[in-house]
């Protein structure tokens, strides 16, 4: 399958990823983690759709899930990308890796994607969390976003793991 259209998004090249970010605490650093953390956001809305498209393994019911899976992760989308224009930050400063992307076309079955996805998701919002407390004085409305967004990652992860319970990769504290 070929990739989606990533909007502006400015890709680092197949097999590579964008440079490091910058430090937390400079508006740059900040950026860098609005457009990671955004152009992650835009991967998985993608790759639920395409699974609720592509998974006839998958019960219908999860296939459903996925697709308002999908529809979540456009608002957290939007919600990062609202941020970066509020100070200024260009989404093409420095480019972003879709690797999460092709790792998640490489899935076979419903199993295997939902267990992938969910140990993605689970990264992901283990990192808002970071964020949100390393940006706490520096951006509190950055890390209010960021906040809100690993909350609302941890029913996400949990979807995979209701249909597939004996795939949980993750530590139980962590779902």
């Amino acid at each position: 399958m070929s990739a989606p259209n990533w909007g502006n998004f400015r890709l680092a090249p197949s097999g590579e990823h964008g440079a490091a970010p910058r430090s937390i605490h400079s508006r740059e650093g900040i950026g860098d983690r609005l457009r990671a953390a955004a152009f992650a956001e835009i991967q998985a809305r993608e790759a639920f759709l395409w699974a609720a498209d592509t998974f006839e393994d998958a019960p219908v019911n999860l296939r459903t899930a996925w697709r308002g899976l999908a529809a979540a992760e456009d608002r957290h989308l939007g919600w990062l990308l609202a941020r970066m224009k509020e100070l200024g930050i260009e989404i093409t400063e420095k480019p972003v890796s879709d690797s999460l992307w092709h790792s998640l076309m490489s899935c076979k079955t419903a199993q295997t994607f939902a267990v992938y996805i969910a140990n993605a998701e689970e990264r992901g919002r283990l990192a808002g969390v970071r964020f949100c407390q390393a940006m706490a004085q520096v951006d509190p409305e950055t890390s209010r976003i960021f906040g809100r967004i690993a909350e609302e990652e941890v029913e996400h992860i949990a979807l995979a793991f209701r249909y597939f319970p004996r795939e949980n990769s993750l530590p139980e504290a962590s779902v």
